[in-house]
């Protein structure tokens, strides 16, 4: 499976815009051979816009997921971003998942929101779901929730072998995609793919760095701080080549992991 990565500048702005981009890179990543192209958190309103997120807000099969379902399927490549979800009268910080037949398959509503801004404009979600593409099963998570490693670590339990982290890390946080996300992938023997943005929005700064790393805590490509698209063929054999070497997941033991 080939998964590429979409590392945005954030000063772009406006939902037009946006959709603009990602179907220019969307269409470059199926001349290229992608089955998956990721893109940001809340890449649909941007990140640091203020109570805009809430006029940004989408229902899961808005505007804006629409016409990335008629691009999936049209080009037989398959989508994933991040986008201020609407759901009556509540907005989520949320990732979905569009596959290459331009089916929704599954959308995440980020479950811890870091100290700031999130908790003024969004409510938390509750549980991961886990999904099967290209022969793979996937869990998305959304950028804080990779440092937490009980996160990560259930939706491996629950058989995740491929990762996606739709991530806003800031110009002070590079410590996770240089050392988190590795880490990550070695100590559950997953594929993570961690797409970030790079540059500024109104005023706050981004780390970029995205990257794709294999199960054994290795690079398969990594971004800059500019603007990029990555890319990564994953041979999904390294899974249960990794876990056999590194053997963690084995010697775990829930009891230590749910104290009573």
């Amino acid at each position: 499976m080939k998964i590429s990565i979409a590392q945005v500048d954030a000063s772009l702005a406006g939902t037009d815009n946006r959709f603009r981009l990602l179907e220019a890179q969307t269409r470059q990543a199926a001349i290229e051979g992608a089955n998956l192209l990721v893109f940001p958190e809340l890449y649909l309103s941007g990140y640091n816009v203020g109570e805009a997120q809430h006029r940004y807000a989408e229902a899961q099969d808005g505007n804006f997921a629409q016409q990335a379902q008629s691009l999936a399927k049209e080009l037989g490549l398959a989508i994933a971003y991040g986008y201020p979800e609407r759901d009556g009268d509540t907005v989520y910080n949320s990732v979905i998942f569009i596959d290459n037949h331009g089916r929704i398959l599954a959308n995440h509503r980020k479950t811890v929101l870091p100290p700031g801004m999130e908790h003024d404009w969004f409510a938390t979600g509750s549980g991961f779901s886990l999904f099967q593409f290209e022969g793979a099963t996937l869990a998305m998570i959304i950028c804080y929730e990779c440092e937490f490693p009980e996160i990560v670590r259930s939706v491996v339990l629950g058989g995740a072998e491929i990762v996606i982290v739709a991530t806003a890390g800031g110009k002070d946080w590079e410590q996770v995609p240089n050392f988190v996300v590795p880490s990550r992938s070695y100590e559950n023997g997953v594929f993570m793919v961690y797409a970030n943005y790079c540059g500024a929005e109104n005023g706050h700064g981004f780390c970029g760095l995205s990257c794709i790393v294999d199960p054994f805590g290795t690079d398969l490509a990594r971004a800059g701080k500019a603007e990029d698209v990555i890319s990564a063929d994953l041979d999904l054999g390294l899974i249960a080549k990794a876990r056999s070497q590194v053997p963690f997941l084995r010697d775990f033991r829930e009891a230590l992991f749910n104290p009573s």
